[in-house]
């Protein structure tokens, strides 16, 4: 008896390894490609609308709630934020939203929400807060600065231009105004200033040193030039469904929204949800909620960034299907461009483009787009493979300024709330060179091994379906104001609660501060993650170090690649 007994351990022990084998062996290879049908890609927009998200701001601010706070009073409505319906009814489009106006009069916030059918009451409230400019603003700045006799000629005659610089805005030592701030360069290079303007008083205040607190502004700069184009308001609407087939099977399935639209304290990049791969559920949502930067030394900053002002990059139009605001499927053979491709700030489109490309992982769908915070640009890519490989990326550029000539790091955090199959999963530490997978019981934090390839294994808590969370090779090590590289939580829904309530980020709200840094190791309580809703956090961290060389020498005319890209790889194991 005992003897059949350890055949049978025996046999299910080496099944075991040779399972638990497949889920990790050769993970720093694609799988080599099939030779298999091109892919079609359909899409159609979902959500409100453009014209309906500003018909219902209008009435919102038309609304005795929020007049009782701004009439009579300057003042402007600078970002919407699309409300989350419950998770159970994610499927649905949002019918809550909520706007912010800024009053300059009284040096304050107003927040109201409301719905998009007009039925439900209007709420109000005053925040004293400094919330992030839209172009709108700056370009009132800069007509205060054109009027000004110290500029005025040098602007007029081209002699001096204008350009987005961080941080955007100041409020100074001993007051409560918010200025807006603005950089002037001499085309020549002998002049660089930033200002600040109120518009409040019409006035501009000129900094001690040339430039705000944390900032910088001499003659010697590094990057490209800004373009000054326009750029995309916060809450701008830009939703689609999209749906991948390949021949008669369906690979993938997903809403995609664009940057302006994402969730988030300061918004998240392309969002991606309800993606599915071949009809099984892999991620109820996907997003960069958290991104800043730290100078060593601490020339400038530290800076907490935004991910909602699209910048324009290159993405052709003709033969393009525009399915969505800002949601672009281009045509075959053709690839977008961002500033890291094309080494200049120019382009003819905003918010996200689609499109196929042939790769090592074979016939790719990419979901790109390119963002501004002040003098940063950030670009950011979603890789979909018909294996079932997710390659999120992101990449990190600048036009020219002060500050990044000095050493400097970028951190881009991703959330992945998975939903391998179903909500419900179970977590694994994978290692190289250990024999059996190490299950996680609960919510817990962990920095990369490189040298046993650390990674994560999210599996259906009643299947065998799984998908693994493999750090990108250029990731880099997390550092202490970095924090860490993983952090593995249980999913939290407070319903119509802030960013903060429901662990969508920490409800940071400042752009220069100390605590820049990402703050959301208090989410760890100690609560299951043993067949539990799972929310995993990875961080990609990047030392931009090469001065005037803010354009990797080795970058592809067509893809995001190079020292400057970072981001994890997503393998499904038993699918």
């Amino acid at each position: 008896m005992f003897g059949k007994l350890r055949h049978v351990v025996t046999v299910f022990s080496v099944v075991f390894c040779v399972l638990v084998s497949s889920a990790w062996a050769d993970r720093s290879a694609p799988r080599r490609p099939k030779k298999e049908g091109s892919l079609i890609i359909k899409a159609a927009a979902w959500g409100p609308s453009q014209e309906a998200t500003k018909l219902a701001a209008q009435r919102v601010e038309q609304s005795a709630e929020v007049q009782s706070f701004l009439k009579g009073a300057k003042y402007r409505l600078l970002s919407l934020e699309y409300l989350d319906p419950p998770k159970a009814e994610s499927s649905r489009p949002p019918t809550q939203f909520r706007v912010v106006f800024y009053d300059y009069t009284n040096d304050r916030s107003i927040v109201a929400e409301g719905d998009f059918a007009g039925r439900g009451p209007v709420t109000a409230r005053e925040e004293y807060s400094d919330p992030l400019p839209n172009d709108e603003e700056f370009n009132e700045a800069l007509s205060i600065i054109q009027k000004d006799a110290r500029y005025s000629n040098d602007l007029a005659s081209g002699a001096m231009r204008a350009y987005q610089p961080m941080p955007p805005t100041t409020i100074l030592d001993g007051t409560v105004e918010r200025l807006l701030n603005v950089g002037l360069r001499g085309t020549s290079g002998a002049f660089n200033e930033i200002v600040g303007v109120s518009l409040k008083r019409g006035e501009v205040v000129r900094y001690e040193g040339n430039a705000p607190p944390q900032s910088r502004s001499v003659e010697g700069s590094c990057g490209p030039a800004s373009a000054g184009q326009a750029t995309t308001s916060n809450g701008t609407a830009g939703q689609a469904t999209l749906t991948v087939l390949q021949g008669q099977t369906t690979l993938w399935e997903m809403l995609v929204v664009r940057p302006s639209a994402s969730s988030g304290t300061r918004k998240s990049g392309i969002e991606i949800r309800d993606v599915k791969y071949k009809g099984k559920s892999v991620l109820k949502r996907g997003h960069v909620p958290v991104l800043n930067v730290q100078y060593t030394p601490s020339t400038c900053g530290p800076y907490r960034d935004w991910q909602w002002q699209e910048d324009q990059f290159s993405a052709p139009a003709t033969g393009a299907m525009d399915v969505a605001p800002g949601i672009r499927i281009l045509a075959t053979g053709q690839v977008a461009t961002t500033i890291l491709e094309t080494g200049n700030d120019t382009g003819d489109f905003r918010g996200v483009a689609i499109y196929t490309q042939n790769t090592q992982y074979g016939s790719e769908v990419i979901l790109v787009t390119e963002m501004q915070a002040g003098w940063y640009r950030y670009l950011m890519e979603w890789r979909f493979a018909p294996d079932g490989t997710i390659r999120p990326r992101y990449a990190f550029g600048a036009t020219n300024n002060s500050c990044v000539c000095d050493v400097h790091n970028h951190h881009a955090y991703w959330r992945f709330d998975f939903d391998v199959v179903q909500p419900n999963n179970k977590v694994f530490q994978v290692e190289r060179g250990r024999r059996f997978l190490q299950p996680l019981a609960t919510e817990l934090t962990r920095l990369k091994n490189v040298a046993t390839n650390r990674s994560l294994l999210i599996q259906n808590s009643s299947g065998d379906e799984a998908y693994e969370l493999v750090p990108g090779s250029l990731d880099g090590p997390a550092d202490a104001f970095a924090v860490s590289d993983f952090w593995v939580l249980r999913y939290k829904e407070v319903i119509g609660g802030t960013a903060l309530q429901n662990e969508i980020d920490d409800g940071f709200n400042q752009t220069t501060s100390v605590n820049a840094f990402i703050q959301i190791n208090p989410f760890m309580n100690g609560e299951s993650i043993v067949d539990q809703d799972i929310v995993v956090w990875y961080g990609g961290h990047f030392v931009h170090n090469d001065g005037a060389n803010l354009l990797d020498p080795n970058r592809s005319p067509e893809v995001l690649s190079g020292s400057h890209v970072v981001g994890p790889d997503l393998r499904p194991v038993r699918w």
